[in-house]
């Protein structure tokens, strides 16, 4: 990965203002702290083992398998200030990850780091700035499949970088507009990787919203997106919205939202108009249980290579849920298809990727917990070369001061 892109990234998700919503599952997935509740500084240092297998289904040179037990080792830190006029909060987590047998081409050692910071300010009771940061270091590509930075595929070390800044002002008790734009882009270590992927992507976006009850908004919007890449400029396209949308809370536990409308995508190689779409779900079942949902239709610009366009489907569940106070358990599945258009004069590649992952904790002590995890991710594709199985289990503890 060019450096000078890497930080380039880095240091305009730092800097750079963003929206509320942006251009894909980010967003959705809502990194935003939670501000009603109150953090103190706590530390928290994490360790685990494990083996990691990931077999594709045709032999060849360009692609290798992963067969390898692992360690990692890391440290984390973490603040929420929920003040009432400006609350604010801060994630912070590294680690180190070592696969005994390595990994063919890409080595033996890793590096992951992610954080995030998250504010509000209130000027007065109709206007309100806020600012999300999220930025991440890693080469699990499981991290990065909420966000369409890939589709599970192990592209090494990779370093991924949004910040969203939004104005929201309620020029009456029930219309509002909320001002917005978003920054941000991916860039990759290995260069065979790199060359085509690295990116980075603005988007401008106007919402209007229209309260017709305490719990139900009503929305318009137009988003205008740009992305650009690092080193292959017939690759760059512009992408506008126009939306409608619904915004509803059944409940104090039970939220979501709803967009749907059309994205019309231009680039040097390409003009389509298709139907985009984005939703989002939050369930509290019970204060033990803890139920996420988003999914998003549109285009993406990740892997293109020599196709036209990318389009398709990227969905996710997330579920948490409390036994005991000191018993817990997670699960979630993703899944997304994606459409390769090849142009008039090739053919057309379709894909499905899932990712499936279950985890338990259980607090051993007041202030350490044991958890155990296991993951399944899988492609197929009419490109036979990009298929293959990952599993992956581990063990580990982690301890908070």
């Amino acid at each position: 990965m060019n450096f000078r892109f890497a930080m380039l990234i880095l240091a305009a998700a730092v800097l750079s203002p963003a929206a509320l919503r942006g251009q894909g599952l980010v967003a959705i997935q809502n990194y935003s702290a939670d501000f009603k509740t109150e953090q103190p500084l706590t530390f928290s240092f994490t360790g685990q083992g494990g083996y990691d297998f990931l077999k594709y289904r045709v032999n060849s040179p360009l692609v290798q398998d992963i067969e390898s037990w692992y360690v990692q080792g890391g440290v984390g830190a973490a603040y929420t200030n929920p003040d009432r006029t400006t609350p604010w909060s801060f994630n912070l987590d590294t680690s180190v990850i070592h696969y005994i047998d390595g990994v063919p081409r890409f080595g033996g050692t890793f590096y992951n780091a992610r954080g995030t910071f998250n504010f509000e300010h209130r000027f007065s009771e109709r206007l309100k700035i806020s600012n999300n940061f999220y930025a991440t270091y890693g080469v699990d590509p499981g991290t990065a499949f909420g966000y369409g930075a890939s589709t599970t595929l192990w592209n090494g070390q990779y370093l991924y970088g949004y910040n969203n800044f939004n104005v929201s002002y309620a020029w009456s008790p029930r219309l509002s507009t909320t001002t917005s734009y978003t920054l941000d882009g991916i860039g990759y270590q290995d260069d065979l990787v790199a060359d085509p992927e690295d990116r980075y992507t603005h988007l401008f976006a106007q919402q209007f919203a229209y309260a017709i009850s305490k719990r139900t908004s009503l929305t318009a919007e137009y988003r205008y997106r740009m992305a650009t890449y690092a080193t292959r400029a017939d690759k760059n396209y512009t992408s506008q919205f126009a939306l409608l949308g619904v915004d509803h809370a059944w409940s104090e536990r039970m939220s979501g939202s709803v967009r749907g409308g059309a994205e019309f995508y231009d680039s040097d190689r390409v003009s389509k108009t298709a139907p985009y779409a984005e939703a989002a779900l939050n369930y509290a079942v019970a204060r033990q249980t803890m139920v996420r949902w988003f999914a998003a239709l549109g285009f993406n610009g990740a892997e293109l290579a020599a196709f036209n366009s990318r389009y398709g489907l990227n969905t996710g569940l997330q579920i948490s849920h409390y036994f005991t106070k000191r018993l817990s358990a997670n699960a979630s599945a993703s899944y997304a298809f994606s459409q390769f258009d090849n142009g008039t004069t090739g053919t057309d590649v379709n894909e499905h990727s899932a990712l499936l992952s279950t985890g338990i904790g259980y607090q051993l002590l007041e202030n350490l917990n044991l958890n155990a995890n296991y993951s399944f991710s899988t492609l197929q594709s009419d490109d036979a070369l990009r298929e293959f199985d990952r599993h992956r289990v581990s063990l580990g503890a982690t301890a908070t001061f």
